[in-house]
């Protein structure tokens, strides 16, 4: 990724960044997609001032979130792609923390897992990103706080919010 003053741009098209600002990416990468099947593109994270790279980064030095992890040490442990690949699921582990994103944030990972293996995760990928697109300025839209990452404008999250 290369830096030109404030904005930066990375080399394959992932994403362009000015700021904490984010727009939909060109190209969609399946690493994008966490092990717990969180899309990390429109994590509070991802779309910070300091942008985390993703779950599934090989950093040489994980950041303490990834350290902490427990469902990505477990999947990485077990060598599969995420949680929705493993024989035991869903954990409790795993359905205490979809519960929460499905009360939470009107986001639901067991749905996303069974649409990840009728459609694939780049596809998916790209639904998250098409309904959580600014419809005022088509930057990305945190899920976490339903903010737009380029103008600021509060959507809806939570039981009520649309989703794909």
């Amino acid at each position: 990724m290369e830096s030109l003053g404030e904005t930066l741009f990375s080399q394959n098209g992932q994403f362009r960044k000015v700021g904490s600002r984010v727009k939909p990416p060109d190209t969609i990468d399946v690493n994008m997609l966490a092990p717990c099947g969180l899309n990390c593109m429109l994590c509070y994270r991802h779309l910070g001032k300091k942008p985390c790279p993703g779950c599934r980064a090989r950093q040489s030095e994980p950041d303490d979130y990834q350290r902490k992890c427990v469902m990505r040490a477990c999947v990485m442990e077990r060598g599969l792609f995420s949680c929705a690949d493993c024989v035991d699921r869903p954990c409790k582990r795993v359905k205490a923390f979809g519960k929460r994103y499905r009360d939470g944030y009107g986001v639901d990972l067991f749905g996303d897992a069974a649409r990840v293996r009728e459609i694939g995760a780049e596809a998916l990928l790209r639904e998250q990103i098409t309904a959580h697109t600014c419809d005022s300025c088509g930057h990305l839209i945190n899920l976490h706080d339903g903010i737009c990452s380029g103008c600021g404008k509060q959507h809806p999250i939570g039981k009520g919010r649309t989703r794909v």
